[in-house]
């Protein structure tokens, strides 16, 4: 099930607007609206907020800093081949199964 973060993302929004004025040091607002963008799918715009937040002062070395921001990092596209390396791998753990239980079965007709 997923969920719309418009609301959160609308609210961090009007925070941003508020405190650009003030104080420079919001790339924690920029860091939280970026982290929702990614929640709703908005890859574009999450990216966008991670580089503003890294250039205000965000250090990537302390915070969990999404892989997929980080032009260089194929990791989103690794996801399905991964799923379907795990679906594979439970086919072959079922179908051993399937055959030794055949085998069995097999071996039991015969000695009777």
């Amino acid at each position: 099930m997923s969920k719309n973060y418009n609301e959160e993302i609308t609210a961090i929004t009007a925070e941003i607007e508020k405190c650009k004025t003030s104080d420079n040091s919001i790339w924690e607002l920029y860091y939280q609206r970026g982290y929702l963008y990614f929640l709703n799918n908005e890859d574009d715009k999450a990216k966008a907020d991670y580089k503003t937040a890294e250039s205000m002062g965000l250090d990537v070395t302390e915070l969990p800093y999404y892989t997929f921001s980080n032009s260089n990092s194929k990791r989103r596209e690794f996801l399905l081949p991964e799923k379907t390396l795990v679906f594979l791998i439970l086919l072959l753990i079922f179908a051993t199964i399937g055959l030794q239980v055949i085998n069995f079965l097999y071996r039991l007709k015969t000695s009777v």
